[in-house]
């Protein structure tokens, strides 16, 4: 009976440790990500200097971001030097990377490791209570959520993503 017991606790103790069991887990986004994005990754520098983190469920997001009709992909991600976070996208059509934070300036901050929690952003307009300034969307874009009050969102211009504080 402790033979068997010792055997189950090993086999789980293997199970969790090649899974990656609460760290960024190389294995869940290698057999869950589309196959035209691990070239991508492999090849880019932009992407060679961040980790994927699979702290959000869904740790990536699919939508055609930049309107040119292909879907495009984000993820939540750490710069590996200096532990800044931020979301990557990768355009699928020209398979370019964009980091939005991760040390680059935002309406929010240079760090997104306040974000509680991230969503597509569908509705056509951004506000913002506190100036009363509006913008149209015509894509999709990434809302990260701060608290019920305050959020950024990540949306493409049509020649590169900006950033909106959203306060109500």
């Amino acid at each position: 009976m402790k033979t068997l017991l010792s055997l189950s606790l090993v086999v789980c103790m293997c199970f969790f440790s090649a899974s990656g069991f609460g760290e960024t887990d190389t294995l869940l986004i290698q057999n869950n990500i589309p196959e035209w994005v691990k070239p991508v990754l492999e090849k880019s520098e932009m992407a060679q200097k961040h980790q994927i983190l699979t702290d959000f469920n869904p740790f990536y997001f699919e939508a055609d971001f930049t309107g040119d009709g292909q879907v495009d992909i984000a993820f939540f991600v750490e710069n590996k030097i200096d532990k800044t976070k931020g979301v990557m996208i990768i355009n699928n059509v020209k398979n370019l990377v964009y980091v939005i934070g991760c040390g680059t300036a935002t309406d929010m901050g240079t760090s997104f490791s306040w974000t509680k929690r991230w969503f597509i952003y569908r509705n056509k307009y951004i506000m913002n209570d506190g100036n009363k300034k509006k913008i149209s969307l015509k894509l999709p874009a990434i809302q990260l959520i701060r608290s019920e009050t305050n959020s950024l969102v990540i949306y493409w211009t049509g020649k590169k993503y900006k950033t909106f504080l959203q306060q109500s």
